[in-house]
């Protein structure tokens, strides 16, 4: 029987875990592998970075080049305007770069944390500074900025997180991230460094330690330090041992004062490097990465989810950003679908496009700037404090510029594949032709560029918006000289990119679009799609003789309904700077004819498509008008209806087509109506485009990289004959896709061009019908050839069948790199027999004029040959050719690349290869 004594304690000591456990629960915290506010409801953290506020870094103030760490920069500016007016400059600065209205912003943009990062500098002095050895002394000036911030923050209910960005001595080797000063001793060789960062944790612990709203507290940002290995950032580092041991002091020390909040763990490489770090040693702790210009699929956080899985920890992007809107929402897209919260960075830096808020650069800093990189005449005291006094002023949020499009990626576009207006386009009016529509790639636009991947490509960092203006997409936007717009121009422009503007149309009728342009080119050329069907044919643009020399070309009688309405303008052929578009009404509608703009294939299931300028009337359609060439030869036509659009007719075949077929349409009737009673125009040989997915013809050579799917594997630049990239970085279970048509059903010589540096491996090739089920199998053995580029040639045989199929190309036992599949005719239908018929290509590569040769009997049958570029698009077609029509082909319109030639003739078909200088 228990005694009175013992129950006393037994009650106490319950009610104190009760009251200790109730305390807890306030607080964002652990809950196995998730965070979890006070009810136990997980928390997706969406944060913004303060980077900038209290430590600055070289790159957001545009002096990297010459002064990368915060104490440089203050150096340089103290060389020009002296300590008092320097002074004067930081006070300015930490008051204006973020206040209340910023952080409002924030929570009203979708945001609910914040990360602060912290320079100690502003908490404490410097060991050096210290009046007695081994003291500590601190500092208002941090602590109240931060209680300043914290008050804002729970104005809007948002989670602060604390983030040590600059310890005391600096963490890293990459001084601007920590303001590491090399000629002094740096966190990791000063036992006094590390006593005040553990010091400064516990005043921190001990101030915030029942506030709610902070969120936790990230220990020691992005170490970037060699300990035992070689590599000088510690990527390299197994063991982590004195990180570790710093991190398990200052959360000691934390919890002498504070159980409560919930604590962040960076590793080393600048965050990403755990090694020895786990498992921790305290319930109350969740694991931080950081994530920069790599590719946005699973594996790029799958290490992360297994460590998050092994340890029972939850996890945490506490830092990315610094790439296109592209990379923003498929990066948080992929944290959120793993349950991953996430901070960005930063809010805010100098004449960037890459951030919600822009800095902008007044003429007197960058006067600044140019002489602190080129020298010069030195400016005055007071002609630089001015420059400087004025940068501050344009910290302010009112004086920023807000990157809506920034932030409309990193939200709505994550969740929703709609695009919305960027501006409001009223019709008559301008459209300025950088003002297309907030939405994801492919929906509001499409730009051959997108993002930086050069972390995982290791081909070097490249732009996407290569004039660095305006906006953040892809889309190549910079600064005119040309009047009448916005003051953008959007250039740089390349074959098959398009851009949509949503409009608002007062009346129905027919307009004139004048495009104003500028281009050296001869023949750019575009077309423009209404509600995704397109309303003009290709309209070449004449060169201007240059970027600058801009000149207007009017689209006629392009008729639009009134009310909104989506304009699409596709470059069919790029090169023009294009400014903006003018839409001016010309005619009633029913004053324009009903006519056939285009027509392209719908379905493998025998669907043409052909887009009309204007409404038809559907009781008024009929099949009997019309005539269908497929190949040359009259091709049976089931029906012709209309879509809902009633802007679209619809012929369906009687058989299947392939995306090696010609299809012409001719319309000689008369009966066809427009819904205004306008008849439509007849017309013959009308172009169909075939827009079925293209197949690579077998025989013949598969690139690696022309996959159709990607499932795990990376792609590099080749030093393999032929150029091009080649596929690597494998791993069991990680395969590609390929359309292929195979010509007839054989046994085929399958090669593949390999390179493995050390460990064979092993490849497995299954052909598989439409609805996926294996029809043919093959396996090639890789041999270990000495290095990752030391390419060599592997054969097998394998059994195809004829017709559309896929190529499916698995990954049993890695590693190495694939350059390229070929196959050629071994076997066919079990009679020996070789084919020696070859298409000729010469000179190759090309430069201007292209000459084929064909077996002599094949110039006096029916026959086409077609050009494709190398992602399977019809460029040129001939049919019923002739010798003398192959010997000069004019290719100059062409650009550079590899391009397929593919002759067919009967049952016979012939495919060569060539490459544009």
């Amino acid at each position: 029987m228990m005694n009175n004594t013992l129950r006393a304690f037994c009650g106490f000591l319950l009610l104190f875990l009760i009251i200790i456990n109730e305390s807890f629960s306030q607080f964002l915290h652990r809950s196995g592998k998730q965070i979890v506010d006070a009810n136990g409801k997980e928390v997706i953290l969406r944060g913004m970075g303060l980077g900038g506020w209290m430590l600055q870094e070289g790159y957001m103030l545009e002096t990297n080049g010459f002064a990368n760490p915060q104490h440089q920069i203050r150096a340089r500016i103290a060389e020009l305007v002296g300590e008092a007016s320097t002074n004067e400059f930081y006070e300015a600065w930490l008051k204006n770069h973020c206040t209340k209205r910023d952080i409002d912003s924030l929570a009203s943009w979708g945001f609910n944390s914040v990360r602060l990062p912290m320079h100690y500098n502003l908490f404490t002095l410097p060991i050096e500074k210290e009046p007695v050895k081994g003291q500590h002394t601190w500092l208002e000036k941090g602590f109240q900025l931060t209680d300043n911030l914290l008050e804002w923050c729970k104005a809007n209910n948002m989670y602060l997180i604390l983030d040590l960005h600059a310890a005391p001595g600096g963490q890293g080797n990459d001084a601007a991230i920590s303001d590491y000063d090399v000629t002094k001793p740096s966190l990791w060789q000063s036992e006094e460094n590390k006593q005040k960062t553990i010091a400064l944790w516990r005043k921190l612990a001990e101030r915030y330690a029942n506030e709610k709203w902070i969120g936790g507290y990230d220990l020691i940002n992005e170490t970037n330090w060699p300990f035992e290995g070689n590599n000088k950032n510690g990527c390299d580092e197994q063991n982590n041992a004195p990180l570790k041991k710093l991190l398990i002091d200052i959360t000691t020390a934390i919890r002498e004062v504070d159980k409560n909040h919930l604590i962040f763990i960076e590793g080393n490489c600048w965050a990403n490097n755990h090694n020895g770090l786990l498992p921790y040693w305290d319930d109350n702790i969740a694991l931080s990465f950081h994530k920069y210009w790599n590719y946005n699929d699973q594996n790029s956080l799958q290490n992360f989810i297994n460590l998050r899985d092994q340890y029972n920890v939850p996890l945490w992007l506490g830092e990315s950003g610094e790439n296109s809107n592209v990379w923003f929402r498929n990066a948080i897209a992929l944290m959120e679908n793993n349950h991953v919260g996430w901070a960005w960075w930063p809010m805010k830096k100098v004449n960037s496009v890459v951030n919600p808020l822009t800095i902008v650069k007044n003429e007197g800093y960058e006067k600044l700037l140019n002489y602190w990189k080129n020298g010069g005449v030195k400016p005055s005291p007071q002609e630089a404090k001015g420059a400087l006094m004025q940068l501050a002023e344009n910290l302010k949020i009112e004086n920023n510029i807000y990157r809506k499009d920034v932030v409309d990626a990193m939200f709505r576009q994550v969740h929703d594949n709609s695009t919305i207006p960027f501006k409001h386009h009223k019709i008559p009016g301008i459209v300025n032709a950088s003002d297309y529509d907030l939405g994801r790639y492919g929906k509001a636009y499409v730009d051959i560029d997108t993002a930086t991947y050069h972390v995982s490509t290791g081909s070097g960092y490249s732009n996407w918006n290569n004039g660095w203006s305006y906006r953040n997409d892809g889309v190549d936007i910079q600064p005119t000289s040309d009047n009448g717009g916005n003051g953008f121009q959007v250039g740089w422009t390349a074959d098959g990119e398009w851009l949509q503007y949503t409009v608002d149309v007062d009346s129905s009728a027919a307009y004139n679009v004048n495009i104003r342009y500028a281009s050296p080119n001869a023949n750019p050329a575009i077309r423009i799609f209404v509600n995704n069907i397109e309303k003009t044919p290709i309209k070449t643009l004449p060169s201007t003789g240059g970027y600058t020399n801009f000149t207007d070309l009017v689209i006629s009688d392009l008729i639009l309904y009134k009310g909104q309405q989506k304009i699409k303008v596709y470059f069919q052929k790029g090169g023009a700077n294009v400014t903006y578009l003018k839409f001016a009404i010309s005619k009633k509608a029913a004053e324009i004819s009903l006519r056939a703009v285009s027509a392209h294939t719908e379905s493998e299931q025998g669907i043409v498509r052909i887009a009309l300028n204007k409404s038809v009337n559907p009781a008024t359609v009929s099949s009997d008008e019309f005539t269908l060439m497929v190949n040359g030869k009259t091709s049976a036509i089931q029906q012709v209806t209309t879509d809902v659009t009633n802007e679209n007719l619809l012929i369906t075949i009687g058989s299947k087509i392939s995306d090696a077929d010609v299809l012409k349409i001719n319309y000689s009737g008369s009966k066809v109506k427009g819904i205004d009673g306008t008849s439509l125009e007849k017309f013959s040989d009308l172009q169909v485009l075939n827009t079925l997915p293209f197949h690579w013809p077998v025989p013949g050579k598969l690139e690696a990289e022309n996959y159709i799917i990607n499932q795990g594997l990376q792609f590099e630049i080749t030093s393999d004959t032929g150029g091009g990239q080649n596929a690597g970085y494998t791993s069991a279970g990680d395969y590609l896709e390929y359309n292929v048509r195979v010509d007839r059903d054989g046994l085929y010589k399958l090669e593949a061009r390999i390179a493995c540096n050390n460990q064979a491996g092993k490849i497995e090739i299954k052909q598989l019908s439409k609805d996926n089920k294996v029809l043919n199998t093959a396996t090639l053995e890789v041999p270990v050839t000495g290095g990752w580029q030391l390419w060599k040639t592997i054969s097998t045989t394998m059994k195809l069948d004829s017709g559309a199929s896929v190529l499916r190309v698995t990954i049993l036992q890695p590693e190495f790199n694939i350059n390229w599949f070929n196959f050629t005719t071994a076997v066919i239908n079990s009679i020996e027999k070789t084919d020696k018929e070859s298409l000729n290509i010469f000179p190759n590569p090309v430069d201007g004029v292209l000459s084929i040769q064909l077996p002599e009997k094949y110039y006096k049958k029916d026959n086409t040959l077609t050009i494709r570029d190398s992602s399977g698009r019809v460029i040129k077609k001939f049919e019923k050719i002739s010798k003398e029509a192959l010997k000069k082909i004019d290719i100059t319109s062409f650009t550079p690349g590899l391009y397929l030639v593919e002759f067919k003739t009967g049952d016979q078909t012939l495919t060569n290869k060539f490459t544009i200088k």
